[in-house]
């Protein structure tokens, strides 16, 4: 693994791999944050807590969304720099160099956002069969099971609201936790995606670099398959043995 850049006075290459090598560093902070909010949510007895941090994770989620965003964009947009630079540039071998660096440190990191948000998804899931056992003691596994491939259909706990106050708090978890493993799903379908656009090969085309009306500093670019990627989520990454 290549060590840290360190920019060069006068160099705008390794400054701009320096800034996003920081950015990168910055989005393993948000992550190493998240992953501790979210070990307090679920735990979390304090309802006054429970929004504190669900207030910040949310906020981190959206900062990180943005960095990881503008990220693959200046990642792809040094690949299709590449694509344009002669093999007898002096600078050729280092661009190449930096640029795999970078693709292979980001992709790591959004392998390991992808697995925590997987582990948090599996501890909600958990969670709601334990509430599904308060208001239907009596539950078998495949009940538990079909309720837990169709979380949204809340029959049971809304037959269960007369009978105790229990039942009534526990539908009111569970339908916090509905909203919660939605935005979960969210956030892994757009780190798939991001992966997926990580293994694609620019095209070495003067229109093949777009930028975004919105933000200029946020290039996009098009870009062709090298391979067929998956179509889920989960098979946008490469398997865990």
């Amino acid at each position: 693994m290549a060590s840290k850049t360190h920019p060069e006075p006068n160099n705008p290459f390794l400054t701009e791999i320096s800034q996003i090598e920081q950015s990168i560093a910055n989005i393993q902070k948000n992550i190493t944050r998240i992953k501790d909010l979210q070990s307090q949510l679920l735990i979390s007895t304090s309802a006054f807590q429970t929004r504190s941090f669900a207030s910040e994770r949310d906020d981190l989620l959206n900062s990180t969304r943005t960095l990881l965003f503008h990220v693959k964009d200046r990642i792809k947009k040094i690949e299709y720099e590449n694509t344009r630079i002669s093999s007898t540039n002096p600078e050729f071998g280092l661009r190449k160099q930096r640029h795999q660096y970078l693709k292979e440190k980001f992709t790591n990191i959004l392998e390991e956002y992808r697995g925590l948000e997987d582990q948090y998804m599996r501890q909600h899931m958990e969670r709601l069969g334990r509430q599904y056992r308060v208001v239907n003691p009596d539950a078998t596994e495949a009940e538990i099971s079909n309720y837990l491939a169709n979380p949204s259909n809340e029959a049971v706990f809304q037959q269960a609201l007369l009978r105790t106050g229990e039942a009534r708090e526990a539908l009111a978890e569970v339908q916090k936790r509905h909203e919660d493993i939605k935005q979960i799903e969210a956030t892994i379908a757009e780190l798939a995606q991001l992966y997926q656009e990580m293994q694609l090969q620019v095209e070495a085309q003067d229109e093949a670099l777009n930028y975004n009306s919105n933000n200029a500093s946020a290039p996009t670019v098009t870009v062709t398959k090298s391979s067929t990627p998956s179509t889920t989520a989960s098979a946008a990454f490469p398997s865990k043995t």
